[in-house]
């Protein structure tokens, strides 16, 4: 287990590195890099960043029954037709969902690079509005609009398309074998507050909790919602709270529920579903985290420039399969799909940009 001081030091994992090369059958194949390094924050914009596995898989086509339930249908890509090199990064939980996208691009043909990092939402728009050096942004958020104002100024026009749900999800080591597979609010709130086990509940063992929380207080993230759904707002509570980590990268939560029976912590659903081994979700109220009334639930998006769109046909070409492909990929992954209607407007958006209007219209008029 590295020490409480190197997790606070260390900004950045590096994650994934995709490359393809056509070939003259037009089949593209992803070459994989897999590295860890560890860099400093003035540094972090110009790497490639994070730890994933990534396993071929098939592109099935979507039959015609499934191609009725996609409302909006966007005009067709051909990956291989496309040159240029991608950039995404931004928040941890939805890069699974744009690393299985981005698979799916590559083995349809796509023939160039694309850098697929894991960052945090907050420094995803930082390179994408002040340092134009990203293509894509995954967050867990709306932009901001001081970061809106950013991209004014760099001359970025942030689009955001709403692709996912997700749920924060409130989890424990799957070593403890004390608590309830289920917690009311009430007692989420002393757990996430009071020094020991005990002081939630007498039964329960006289050992401190040990709390591990994402960071990013204030930025609109998990946080957030934890703070306002569990704690009334009073983010004071979590923060002051003794024996608190706040982690960088979740692999920190993973490894102290590996050591540790006594942490408690939250994460993505997504996330959690590939540690079942490691971790045990907490339903809050009777209400699993994989229910669509869970109360810690939030909207993932990614984001493009606008002109980029109109400008270079890779980044139109990608959002576009991004918005036709992604409910394709959700569930296997640990995501929820987002309502038709809701997908829709994400797609109305790409087509609005200038120089899709044309295809809109006809879209507008099929429906």
């Amino acid at each position: 287990m590295e020490s409480k001081n190197y997790w606070k030091h260390s900004l950045i994992y590096v994650v994934l590195l995709l490359t393809a090369c056509a070939e003259s059958q037009r089949i593209s194949k992803a070459k994989i890099v897999n590295q860890v390094n560890q860099v400093s924050a003035d540094k972090v914009s110009n790497q490639s960043l994070g730890i994933q596995r990534v396993e071929q898989k098939s592109v099935k086509p979507p039959s015609t029954q499934d191609k009725a339930k996609q409302g909006i249908v966007l005009p067709e890509v051909k990956p291989l037709e496309l040159e240029g090199t991608l950039s995404i990064s931004g928040s941890q939980e939805v890069l699974p969902l744009s690393q299985a996208i981005a698979e799916r691009f590559i083995q349809d043909g796509y023939p160039n690079k694309i850098n697929l990092a894991a960052i945090d939402t907050q420094v995803g728009f930082k390179l994408f509005c002040e340092e134009k050096k990203l293509d894509i942004v995954n967050a867990v958020r709306s932009i901001t609009n001081q970061e809106s104002a950013a991209c004014a100024k760099s001359g970025v026009e942030p689009i955001g398309f709403q692709v996912a749900g997700d749920a924060v999800t409130i989890v424990v080591s799957s070593q403890n074998n004390f608590l309830p597979n289920n917690l009311t609010r009430d007692e989420l709130a002393k757990i996430f507050t009071v020094e020991k086990w005990s002081d939630v509940n007498p039964t329960w063992p006289s050992e401190v909790i040990k709390r591990v929380v994402s960071a990013g207080v204030g930025t609109g993230a998990s946080v957030d919602l934890v703070v306002q759904t569990i704690l009334k707002g009073n983010a004071n509570q979590l923060i002051n709270a003794p024996n608190t980590t706040f982690y960088d990268f979740v692999e920190q939560l993973h490894s102290e529920a590996l050591i540790n029976p006594y942490m408690v912590g939250f994460l993505g659903y997504s996330s959690y579903k590939e540690n079942q081994d490691k971790l045990k979700a907490i339903a809050i109220d009777g209400v699993a985290p994989d229910q669509p009334t869970y109360p810690l639930t939030r909207p993932l998006y990614i984001y493009a420039d606008g002109k980029a769109i109109q400008q270079r046909p890779e980044v139109k070409g990608f959002v576009n399969y991004y918005l036709t492909n992604v409910n394709e990929e959700i569930s296997s992954l640990g995501y929820f799909p987002v309502k038709p209607i809701v997908l829709d407007e994400s797609k109305t958006k790409f087509l609005q940009v200038k120089g899709n209007q044309e295809f809109l219209k006809k879209a507008s008029q099929k429906k």
